[in-house]
Protein backbone atom coordinates (compact mmCIF):
# COMPACT_ATOMS: atom_id res chain seq x y z
CA UNK A 1 0.00 0.00 0.00
CA UNK A 2 2.72 2.41 0.79
CA UNK A 3 4.49 1.86 -2.23
CA UNK A 4 1.50 1.77 -4.24
CA UNK A 5 0.92 5.80 -2.83
CA UNK A 6 4.59 6.47 -3.12
CA UNK A 7 4.20 5.66 -6.63
CA UNK A 8 1.51 7.98 -6.99
CA UNK A 9 3.30 10.84 -5.37
CA UNK A 10 5.82 10.80 -7.93
CA UNK A 11 3.82 11.11 -10.86
CA UNK A 12 1.60 14.36 -9.49
CA UNK A 13 3.02 17.49 -10.91
CA UNK A 14 4.43 19.79 -7.83
CA UNK A 15 2.64 22.80 -7.08
CA UNK A 16 4.53 26.16 -6.23
CA UNK A 17 2.74 29.09 -4.48
CA UNK A 18 3.09 32.40 -6.50
CA UNK A 19 2.29 35.56 -5.84
CA UNK A 20 0.95 38.35 -8.12
CA UNK A 21 0.17 41.78 -8.23
CA UNK A 22 -2.96 43.67 -9.94
CA UNK A 23 -1.32 46.28 -12.14
CA UNK A 24 -3.16 49.37 -13.82
CA UNK A 25 -5.70 47.83 -15.63
CA UNK A 26 -6.06 48.89 -19.79
CA UNK A 27 -8.41 51.38 -20.32
CA UNK A 28 -10.46 49.49 -22.47
CA UNK A 29 -10.08 45.31 -22.89
CA UNK A 30 -8.77 43.02 -25.29
CA UNK A 31 -8.91 39.44 -26.48
CA UNK A 32 -7.34 37.92 -28.98
CA UNK A 33 -4.36 40.70 -28.85
CA UNK A 34 -0.57 40.05 -29.48
CA UNK A 35 1.97 41.90 -27.72
CA UNK A 36 5.95 42.82 -27.29
CA UNK A 37 8.40 44.85 -25.16
CA UNK A 38 10.55 47.65 -26.92
CA UNK A 39 12.91 49.92 -24.79
CA UNK A 40 11.36 48.51 -21.39
CA UNK A 41 7.86 49.28 -22.08
CA UNK A 42 5.18 46.45 -23.57
CA UNK A 43 2.80 47.43 -26.34
CA UNK A 44 -0.23 45.95 -27.23
CA UNK A 45 -1.98 45.46 -30.94
CA UNK A 46 -5.33 44.93 -32.35
CA UNK A 47 -7.71 42.38 -30.93
CA UNK A 48 -11.53 42.54 -29.85
CA UNK A 49 -13.16 44.96 -27.46
CA UNK A 50 -15.58 44.52 -25.14
CA UNK A 51 -18.74 44.97 -27.63
CA UNK A 52 -17.05 42.38 -30.11
CA UNK A 53 -15.51 44.98 -32.22
CA UNK A 54 -12.51 44.34 -33.99
CA UNK A 55 -9.60 47.32 -33.67
CA UNK A 56 -6.26 48.47 -34.75
CA UNK A 57 -4.80 50.69 -32.06
CA UNK A 58 -1.61 50.25 -30.74
CA UNK A 59 -1.15 50.66 -26.91
CA UNK A 60 1.74 51.82 -24.95
CA UNK A 61 2.26 49.84 -20.87
CA UNK A 62 5.02 51.63 -18.98
CA UNK A 63 5.60 49.36 -15.92
CA UNK A 64 7.67 52.44 -13.76
CA UNK A 65 4.88 54.45 -14.52
CA UNK A 66 2.07 51.92 -14.19
CA UNK A 67 -0.10 53.23 -16.88
CA UNK A 68 -1.01 52.79 -20.53
CA UNK A 69 -0.90 55.53 -23.12
CA UNK A 70 -2.82 55.16 -26.57
CA UNK A 71 -0.38 55.22 -29.47
CA UNK A 72 -2.78 55.70 -31.92
CA UNK A 73 -4.50 53.45 -34.70
CA UNK A 74 -2.19 51.76 -37.17
CA UNK A 75 -2.66 52.30 -40.88
CA UNK A 76 -4.28 49.13 -41.94
CA UNK A 77 -7.82 46.98 -41.14
CA UNK A 78 -8.56 45.77 -37.51
CA UNK A 79 -8.03 42.72 -36.64
CA UNK A 80 -7.77 39.89 -34.22
CA UNK A 81 -5.40 36.84 -33.74
CA UNK A 82 -2.04 39.28 -35.04
CA UNK A 83 1.17 38.55 -34.13
CA UNK A 84 4.09 41.34 -32.95
CA UNK A 85 7.69 41.45 -32.57
CA UNK A 86 10.67 44.45 -31.19
CA UNK A 87 13.98 44.22 -33.64
CA UNK A 88 16.55 46.91 -33.09
CA UNK A 89 14.24 49.63 -32.43
CA UNK A 90 11.18 48.69 -34.50
CA UNK A 91 8.02 46.76 -33.76
CA UNK A 92 7.10 44.55 -37.00
CA UNK A 93 3.73 43.49 -37.03
CA UNK A 94 0.65 42.73 -38.97
CA UNK A 95 -1.16 39.07 -40.06
CA UNK A 96 -4.05 37.92 -38.23
CA UNK A 97 -7.78 37.76 -39.08
CA UNK A 98 -10.48 40.22 -39.87
CA UNK A 99 -14.32 39.12 -41.06
CA UNK A 100 -17.10 38.87 -38.58
CA UNK A 101 -19.03 35.81 -40.70
CA UNK A 102 -17.96 33.34 -42.72
CA UNK A 103 -14.06 32.78 -43.82
CA UNK A 104 -13.07 33.64 -46.79
CA UNK A 105 -9.73 34.24 -48.50
CA UNK A 106 -10.00 38.07 -47.78
CA UNK A 107 -9.90 37.72 -43.88
CA UNK A 108 -6.63 36.47 -43.72
CA UNK A 109 -4.83 39.68 -43.55
CA UNK A 110 -1.18 38.75 -45.30
CA UNK A 111 -0.04 42.87 -44.74
CA UNK A 112 3.17 42.83 -42.62
CA UNK A 113 4.12 46.23 -41.20
CA UNK A 114 6.92 48.16 -39.19
CA UNK A 115 6.61 50.91 -36.24
CA UNK A 116 9.06 53.17 -34.72
CA UNK A 117 8.71 54.50 -31.66
CA UNK A 118 11.24 57.00 -31.85
CA UNK A 119 10.05 58.63 -35.25
CA UNK A 120 6.48 57.74 -35.32
CA UNK A 121 6.88 56.31 -38.88
CA UNK A 122 4.47 53.34 -40.18
CA UNK A 123 6.29 51.51 -43.12
CA UNK A 124 3.83 48.26 -45.40
CA UNK A 125 6.70 46.07 -46.32
CA UNK A 126 6.72 42.72 -48.01
CA UNK A 127 3.09 40.78 -47.64
CA UNK A 128 3.29 37.60 -45.54
CA UNK A 129 4.13 34.33 -47.93
CA UNK A 130 0.84 32.71 -47.03
CA UNK A 131 -2.63 33.09 -45.96
CA UNK A 132 -1.85 30.74 -42.46
CA UNK A 133 -2.33 34.25 -40.98
CA UNK A 134 -4.67 33.10 -37.88
CA UNK A 135 -2.70 33.25 -34.36
CA UNK A 136 0.67 32.54 -35.38
CA UNK A 137 3.86 32.97 -32.76
CA UNK A 138 6.82 35.43 -33.40
CA UNK A 139 9.94 36.08 -32.50
CA UNK A 140 13.38 36.40 -33.27
CA UNK A 141 16.41 34.20 -33.95
CA UNK A 142 19.29 34.53 -35.47
CA UNK A 143 19.27 38.41 -36.59
CA UNK A 144 15.99 37.35 -38.48
CA UNK A 145 12.01 37.35 -37.47
CA UNK A 146 10.49 34.12 -37.15
CA UNK A 147 6.79 33.89 -37.79
CA UNK A 148 5.74 30.32 -37.13
CA UNK A 149 2.31 28.07 -36.90
CA UNK A 150 -0.13 30.13 -38.14
CA UNK A 151 -3.61 28.68 -39.03
CA UNK A 152 -5.92 29.13 -42.49
CA UNK A 153 -7.61 26.92 -43.89
CA UNK A 154 -6.03 23.70 -42.06
CA UNK A 155 -3.28 22.73 -39.63
CA UNK A 156 0.17 23.22 -40.24
CA UNK A 157 3.32 23.62 -38.93
CA UNK A 158 4.72 26.62 -41.12
CA UNK A 159 7.93 28.55 -40.78
CA UNK A 160 8.35 32.05 -42.25
CA UNK A 161 11.41 33.79 -41.70
CA UNK A 162 11.88 37.61 -42.36
CA UNK A 163 14.76 39.14 -43.42
CA UNK A 164 14.82 42.96 -42.73
CA UNK A 165 17.88 43.72 -44.60
CA UNK A 166 16.16 42.66 -47.47
CA UNK A 167 12.24 42.92 -46.57
CA UNK A 168 11.73 39.49 -47.91
CA UNK A 169 10.31 36.38 -46.72
CA UNK A 170 11.59 32.80 -46.61
CA UNK A 171 9.36 29.52 -45.83
CA UNK A 172 11.70 26.46 -45.62
CA UNK A 173 9.82 23.04 -46.72
CA UNK A 174 7.69 21.02 -44.28
CA UNK A 175 9.67 19.31 -41.94
CA UNK A 176 7.29 16.40 -40.55
CA UNK A 177 9.45 16.20 -37.44
CA UNK A 178 8.35 19.05 -36.01
CA UNK A 179 5.91 19.99 -33.60
CA UNK A 180 2.49 18.15 -34.56
CA UNK A 181 0.68 20.75 -37.40
CA UNK A 182 -1.99 22.81 -34.83
CA UNK A 183 -3.69 26.10 -33.68
CA UNK A 184 -3.46 28.41 -30.94
CA UNK A 185 -0.19 26.85 -29.84
CA UNK A 186 2.26 28.86 -27.54
CA UNK A 187 6.27 29.15 -27.45
CA UNK A 188 9.23 31.14 -27.52
CA UNK A 189 12.79 30.95 -28.26
CA UNK A 190 14.85 30.82 -24.75
CA UNK A 191 18.79 30.85 -24.28
CA UNK A 192 18.95 29.98 -28.55
CA UNK A 193 16.14 26.98 -28.10
CA UNK A 194 12.89 27.22 -29.24
CA UNK A 195 9.83 25.75 -26.94
CA UNK A 196 6.59 25.43 -28.34
CA UNK A 197 3.54 22.98 -27.87
CA UNK A 198 0.35 22.58 -26.62
CA UNK A 199 -2.93 24.04 -29.70
CA UNK A 200 -5.35 21.98 -31.06
CA UNK A 201 -5.62 19.83 -33.88
CA UNK A 202 -8.60 17.48 -34.30
CA UNK A 203 -8.08 16.97 -30.10
CA UNK A 204 -6.49 19.28 -27.59
CA UNK A 205 -2.44 19.04 -27.33
CA UNK A 206 -0.30 18.56 -24.37
CA UNK A 207 3.02 18.11 -25.97
CA UNK A 208 5.66 19.89 -25.80
CA UNK A 209 8.75 20.46 -27.95
CA UNK A 210 12.67 21.73 -27.88
CA UNK A 211 13.76 22.70 -31.08
CA UNK A 212 17.15 23.94 -33.05
CA UNK A 213 16.08 25.94 -35.89
CA UNK A 214 19.41 26.07 -37.24
CA UNK A 215 19.27 22.42 -37.91
CA UNK A 216 15.28 22.48 -38.11
CA UNK A 217 15.29 19.71 -35.45
CA UNK A 218 12.84 19.08 -33.12
CA UNK A 219 12.87 17.11 -29.60
CA UNK A 220 9.85 16.07 -27.15
CA UNK A 221 10.04 17.22 -24.06
CA UNK A 222 7.64 16.57 -21.01
CA UNK A 223 4.12 17.01 -22.02
CA UNK A 224 2.22 19.95 -19.87
CA UNK A 225 0.25 18.06 -17.31
CA UNK A 226 -3.41 18.08 -17.09
CA UNK A 227 -5.49 18.02 -19.98
CA UNK A 228 -4.34 19.98 -23.47
CA UNK A 229 -5.35 23.26 -24.01
CA UNK A 230 -4.93 26.05 -26.60
CA UNK A 231 -4.84 30.31 -26.69
CA UNK A 232 -2.23 30.38 -23.75
CA UNK A 233 -0.64 33.44 -23.56
CA UNK A 234 2.97 32.23 -22.83
CA UNK A 235 6.32 34.72 -21.28
CA UNK A 236 9.50 33.53 -19.70
CA UNK A 237 11.68 34.75 -16.73
CA UNK A 238 15.41 33.84 -16.14
CA UNK A 239 14.50 30.84 -15.49
CA UNK A 240 11.52 29.61 -16.37
CA UNK A 241 8.75 29.38 -19.45
CA UNK A 242 5.12 30.45 -17.84
CA UNK A 243 1.92 29.15 -19.67
CA UNK A 244 -0.99 30.86 -18.42
CA UNK A 245 -4.88 29.99 -19.34
CA UNK A 246 -6.33 28.59 -22.39
CA UNK A 247 -9.36 26.50 -23.18
CA UNK A 248 -9.75 22.75 -23.46
CA UNK A 249 -11.83 22.60 -26.51
CA UNK A 250 -14.60 19.95 -26.99
CA UNK A 251 -16.29 20.43 -29.62
CA UNK A 252 -19.42 22.57 -30.41
CA UNK A 253 -21.85 20.79 -28.62
CA UNK A 254 -20.40 21.11 -25.34
CA UNK A 255 -17.80 24.12 -25.81
CA UNK A 256 -14.76 22.57 -23.58
CA UNK A 257 -14.06 24.51 -20.42
CA UNK A 258 -11.54 27.71 -20.21
CA UNK A 259 -8.83 27.26 -18.09
CA UNK A 260 -7.95 29.06 -14.47
CA UNK A 261 -4.66 28.02 -14.04
CA UNK A 262 -1.09 28.98 -15.02
CA UNK A 263 1.64 26.67 -14.89
CA UNK A 264 5.52 26.67 -15.69
CA UNK A 265 8.39 25.05 -17.42
CA UNK A 266 11.97 24.65 -16.45
CA UNK A 267 14.41 23.90 -19.35
CA UNK A 268 17.37 23.03 -17.50
CA UNK A 269 15.42 20.02 -15.85
CA UNK A 270 12.49 19.24 -18.32
CA UNK A 271 9.62 19.75 -15.35
CA UNK A 272 6.70 21.48 -15.13
CA UNK A 273 4.94 22.92 -12.03
CA UNK A 274 1.32 24.20 -11.39
CA UNK A 275 1.41 27.63 -9.88
CA UNK A 276 -2.15 28.33 -8.97
CA UNK A 277 -5.18 29.73 -9.68
CA UNK A 278 -4.97 33.19 -12.07
CA UNK A 279 -6.28 36.59 -10.37
CA UNK A 280 -8.76 36.94 -13.49
CA UNK A 281 -9.97 33.63 -13.07
CA UNK A 282 -10.90 31.56 -16.32
CA UNK A 283 -9.40 33.24 -19.27
CA UNK A 284 -8.32 32.52 -22.90
CA UNK A 285 -6.52 34.41 -25.81
CA UNK A 286 -4.81 36.44 -23.32
CA UNK A 287 -1.24 38.25 -23.23
CA UNK A 288 1.85 37.98 -21.72
CA UNK A 289 5.45 39.37 -22.17
CA UNK A 290 8.49 40.11 -19.70
CA UNK A 291 10.07 43.30 -18.65
CA UNK A 292 13.23 43.81 -16.69
CA UNK A 293 12.73 39.69 -15.65
CA UNK A 294 9.71 40.16 -14.31
CA UNK A 295 6.18 38.32 -16.13
CA UNK A 296 3.50 40.40 -17.00
CA UNK A 297 -0.34 38.83 -18.14
CA UNK A 298 -3.69 39.29 -18.75
CA UNK A 299 -6.41 40.74 -20.95
CA UNK A 300 -8.27 38.08 -23.03
CA UNK A 301 -11.55 37.10 -22.23
CA UNK A 302 -13.65 34.77 -19.63
CA UNK A 303 -15.50 31.51 -20.53
CA UNK A 304 -18.08 33.95 -21.09
CA UNK A 305 -16.62 35.72 -24.04
CA UNK A 306 -16.61 38.99 -21.52
CA UNK A 307 -13.62 40.85 -22.24
CA UNK A 308 -10.99 41.52 -19.79
CA UNK A 309 -8.76 44.80 -18.95
CA UNK A 310 -7.08 43.31 -15.91
CA UNK A 311 -3.03 43.14 -16.27
CA UNK A 312 -1.07 41.18 -13.67
CA UNK A 313 2.97 40.58 -12.49
CA UNK A 314 4.17 37.26 -10.72
CA UNK A 315 6.04 38.52 -7.73
CA UNK A 316 8.97 36.34 -6.97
Amino acid sequence: MLAAMMMVSCHQTPKVALSTRACASMPEGRASACATVLDGKAYVFAGRDAKGTYRNELWQYDPKADGWLKVGNAPMKARVNATMVAYEGTLYMGVGYSATKAYNDTAYQRDWWSYTPATGQWKQLADFPNANTVAPISFVYDNKIYVIYGFGYGFTRNICIYDVATDSWQMPEDNSDRARACFGGAGLVKDGVLYFGTGFNTNNLTQWYAADLRQDRWNEKSSIPGKGRQWCACADDDQYIYLFGGRYHAGDMTGGEVMDSYMRYLPTKDTWEWCGTMPCGRAENQIAFRIDGKVYFGLGEDENSNVLNGLYRIEE
